[in-house]
């Protein structure tokens, strides 16, 4: 079974049909070992527009964020857990538990399925000394997903939006266009990876 990190866009928080949406979605795409990153949506512009108007150290405030991002991740893990199409769920929010998943997996031992895994970023996003990435708003959750995917070595990254997204772009137009951080070109080297794609709306009865 292939490991696959599934970045889920914070503006899709909100949405009335997410758990819908995703479910139909997840049914398409090829079995995998799956880790959500979830993103933190109305929340943390809530802290971008605060530090408009009144400035913060851009470390502090980039970490603060993060740490946030354990109430969508908790949040969304419940919704999931109740959903009998999308259970069962499996909370990463120790580095125990990371390692456990991230390990190595032969052949033989690698399940049929597997719950679908929420991380909790922190675990292991967690310092300037491990992180290629930026400590400030150039760094959101797009990046933190490649990265967590490159520490797994996963067979591919999954960046779930809410905006269009064009097929035909690569990573540096998905930059230009504002669609992905501008971090993600710090791990351009996991574009061959990626896939970047607006989560579809299924109709409803």
């Amino acid at each position: 079974m292939k490991r696959r990190v599934i970045k889920l866009g914070g503006s899709l928080l909100t949405r009335p049909h997410l758990l819908d949406d995703f479910c139909h979605w997840h049914s398409n795409q090829p079995p995998a070992d799956d880790c959500l990153i979830i993103g933190g949506g109305q929340m943390i512009d809530a802290v971008r527009e605060w530090d408009r108007l009144r400035p913060g150290d851009p470390r502090a405030v980039h970490w603060l964020c993060v740490t946030m991002l354990e109430h969508s991740m908790r949040h969304l893990a419940e919704a999931f857990q109740a959903d009998a199409r999308l259970s069962p769920v499996e909370i990463l929010d120790s580095e125990a538990a990371w390692l456990r998943y991230s390990a190595p997996l032969s052949d033989s031992k690698t399940p049929a399925s597997a719950p679908i895994k929420f991380l909790r970023p922190d675990v292991v996003y967690h310092s300037a000394s491990n992180a290629p990435l930026p400590e400030n708003w150039s760094t959101t959750t797009d990046s933190i997903a490649m990265w967590v995917g490159l520490l797994c070595d996963a067979d591919e990254v999954v960046l779930l939006k809410s905006c269009t997204v064009s097929p035909e772009d690569d990573l540096r137009a998905w930059v230009a266009n504002g669609v992905v951080d501008p971090a993600c070109e710090v791990l351009a080297s996991l574009e061959k990876k990626l896939r970047v794609e607006q989560l579809p709306v299924q109709p409803t009865s």
